[in-house]
């Protein structure tokens, strides 16, 4: 009897799908803080991404049990994604936000 070692990827594409969403949260929320507060406060900055993690903790209660296995890994990669996302568009757009 021969055994498939290939892996299931279902949860594979649930966890891409999950790094994708905290990504695309990121930019969005990067744009509006970008759009909303003037450019020479750094200050605000910081407390504008409490809330993203907040809303992906959130998130995250509902998707570890899909998951399984990988979703430390995941949570962690969601968490850099929000983060990089957030500051790649802060800081592209306040400069030409009003």
């Amino acid at each position: 009897m021969q055994q498939s070692s290939t892996p299931d990827i279902q949860p594979m594409s649930y966890a891409a799908a999950a790094v994708a969403l905290a990504a695309g949260l990121g930019l969005g929320s990067g744009a509006l803080v970008a759009w909303l507060l003037p450019s020479d406060n750094f200050s605000w900055v910081g407390l504008a991404v409490l809330p993203l993690w907040f809303l992906l903790e959130l998130f995250f209660e509902g998707v570890v049990a899909v998951l399984g296995t990988r979703s430390r890994a995941t949570r962690i990669a969601s968490a850099v994604a929000l983060l990089v996302g957030f500051y790649f568009a802060w800081f592209a757009l306040r400069g030409f936000a009003p």
